[in-house]
């Protein structure tokens, strides 16, 4: 990635959860790169912290409306456990 593409999506936030992924990979390999300078992979880093906090928000907020989607099917529908159908055929 060039550098005016760098800065570019520094400076925005990301659009996405998948986005903010790939950015967070590139940065970490930037910085095992080791070729950064001090105040280049500060920055990195400081960008990293903040796509790492965005990515664990949309990941928290995905398994909450699974939870309450599971929460209102499970209300829905009767779940058995396998077990218990095969009780029932064998009587």
């Amino acid at each position: 990635m060039n550098a005016a593409k760098k800065s570019a999506s520094s400076k925005k936030g990301p659009e996405n959860f998948e986005e903010a992924l790939e950015r967070l990979e590139e940065i970490v390999e930037e910085l095992e790169g080791g070729e950064a300078p001090l105040e280049g992979a500060v920055g990195l880093y400081e960008e990293g912290v903040s796509l790492f906090r965005y990515c664990r928000e949309q990941l928290d907020s995905a398994q909450k409306r699974v939870e309450e989607l599971a929460g209102e099917a499970e209300e829905v529908l009767s779940l058995r456990s396998f077990e218990d159908e095969d009780e029932e055929e064998e009587e």
